[in-house]
């Protein structure tokens, strides 16, 4: 049986997901390195995000190889 193949519009949406969240893992990724000199970021929940963040990348990129499973 043959995978069915994702339409050009569901593909096309899915790539655009899949810049924005490499967007997002890059600005939040920036936002653990600034200097925080009063000490208000939260490091580790940002940290917690950006790898959450790149679950979701993982899962898409799987998704996008196999959609059919």
């Amino acid at each position: 049986m043959q995978t069915p193949t994702m339409d050009t519009a569901g593909s096309a949406e899915l790539s655009s997901v899949a810049t924005q969240l490499d967007d997002l893992v890059r600005r939040v990724a920036a936002l653990t390195e600034e200097d925080d000199p009063a000490g208000t970021v939260d490091r580790p929940a940002l940290v917690e995000v950006e790898r959450h963040l790149r679950g979701a990348i993982r899962e898409l990129q799987r998704f996008r190889r196999h959609p059919g499973r």
